[in-house]
């Protein structure tokens, strides 16, 4: 089984201490660029020319370029072209499941690959590893071409895995049939099985919900977009897709599990309309309640400021509990809040700030935010002052014991106002947002009361 992937290389791959301190490689003379420019370039040509993988580069060659000056002439190039910044080169693999298979085979389908996909434009060097159980063959292509000076694009695995698959199938090697284009994140799976809220969770919930409540895929679509989804059901699409307000990107159905698939969620809607739901024939009159108590959300409401907000955000969001302890407010949270369910710990900070200091308005969050700087230029100021006091000479021991807890402390104290001058920046900004939800979920909700109310008369 061939196994193909490429990356770029922009960054230095391994230490360059030694390097840098050696006199004999610091700066050519007739270049305007220095060879710490290229290191990232020196390091991974190295690594892939290792003599202990490669049988004492017995099987290492190069691609219009010579495998022994393979580096100098990538720069040259680069320099000719004056193009010495950004990706230097691209490095890649093609791993073999076979163990049979030979060094010479391995390197002679490196090349023929190699050459097919890289060698019109670019210097390739290409060697074959025998220093690991399977066989596979290193690529280090030059991120500018020798011909016209231009960038490498070849370099998107999805365009060039298949003819690697063709020169491998060509040459009797296994490959991957179907390979997995997108990997789901780990760090989302991760809470998935753990039950934050995440898109994918979300939008399983709004899916079971909006089918719970359809016969037909019209249906389904009219309720998962009055909760915020927009569902791509078109026939002639090979996947459907589900995408919540806010999100860059849709979800494909099948990636949420078996029960969302095309077939599974047809079955379910004709499940649904095989049951009947009895609706009684004289509707309920409802009497209006002669006194009505206020709510706790009304309290909150009504306090108003940043405080006050925030305590109602939190409120709709159920993180607020209820009078009686270890009780929360398990009501549908509206879809316009349900991607703060995901910042709970940001905005849990928020409202502790907001609370503890008495902010209710924008001029005392900015006010705050001043006194908070100011300290933060005073401690740093005593801070410089202790670190050159301990620079000075004919210091005790315990002078320098106490100096350094007293800058230790000040770090501390430092990096607690940070964060609070971090908090107050993304409280200006948040609250904007958060006003904006909160005004257009109260409207969305009159509406639904004014329409309650007549229905109502009507029934009367």
């Amino acid at each position: 089984m061939a196994v193909s992937k490429l990356w770029p290389v922009t960054v230095r791959l391994a230490t360059v201490l030694d390097y840098a301190a050696n006199p004999e490689k610091t700066t050519k003379a007739k270049s305007k660029y220095s060879n710490a420019d290229y290191q990232a370039l020196r390091d991974v040509v190295n690594y892939v020319k290792d003599g202990k993988k490669t049988e004492q580069e017995l099987f290492c060659q190069g691609i219009n370029c010579n495998p022994s000056t393979a580096r100098e002439q990538f720069v040259t190039v680069k320099e000719q072209f004056d193009k010495p910044d950004g990706i230097q080169a691209y490095h890649g693999y093609l791993s073999f499941k076979e163990t049979d298979i030979t060094p010479e085979l391995a390197q002679h389908i490196g090349m023929e690959f190699a050459n097919s996909v890289w060698g019109k434009r670019h210097q390739v060097l290409v060697t074959t590893h025998l220093n690991t159980e399977h066989l596979h063959c290193h690529f280090v292509i030059n991120s500018v071409s020798f011909v016209d000076g231009k960038r490498c694009r070849e370099t998107s695995w999805f365009k060039f895995y298949k003819e690697a698959d063709r020169i491998c199938e060509k040459y009797g090697i296994s490959t991957i049939k179907e390979p997995e284009r997108y990997h789901d994140a780990k760090h989302l799976t991760m809470k998935d099985k753990a039950g934050m809220p995440t898109r994918y969770n979300l939008a399983r919930s709004a899916l079971d919900e909006a089918i719970a409540m359809s016969h037909n895929l019209k249906q389904l679509e009219y309720r998962l977009s009055e909760m915020g989804y927009a569902f791509g059901c078109n026939p002639k699409r090979k996947y459907w897709t589900i995408k919540g307000k806010g999100d860059e990107r849709p979800i494909r159905l099948y990636r949420l599990g078996d029960e969302y698939t095309k077939d599974r969620i047809t079955q379910r809607l004709i499940e649904n309309r095989d049951s009947i739901d009895f609706v009684p024939f004289q509707p309920k009159s409802c009497r209006p309640k002669q006194y009505r108590l206020t709510t706790r959300s009304e309290r909150i409401g009504r306090m108003g400021g940043l405080y006050g907000l925030y305590l109602y955000y939190c409120y709709r969001l159920g993180y607020l509990p209820r009078y009686r302890a270890g009780q929360q407010n398990n009501a549908r949270v509206h879809y316009l809040f349900k991607e703060d369910l995901m910042k709970i710990d940001e905005l849990t900070k928020q409202v502790t700030l907001l609370g503890k200091h008495h902010i209710g308005t924008s001029e005392q969050l900015f006010s705050y935010k001043r006194s908070v700087e100011e300290q933060i230029k005073t401690l740093t100021a005593d801070r410089t002052h202790l670190r050159n006091e301990i620079r000075k000479v004919n210091r005790t021991d315990a002078e320098l014991s106490q100096a350094r807890t007293s800058i230790s402390a000040l770090s501390e104290k430092l990096k607690e106002l940070r964060r609070e001058v971090k908090l107050c920046e993304d409280i200006a900004v948040r609250s904007k947002v958060i006003e904006e939800k909160v005004g257009a979920v109260r409207a969305e909700e009159e509406k639904s009361k004014r329409k309650e109310n007549r229905n109502y008369e009507q029934r009367r």
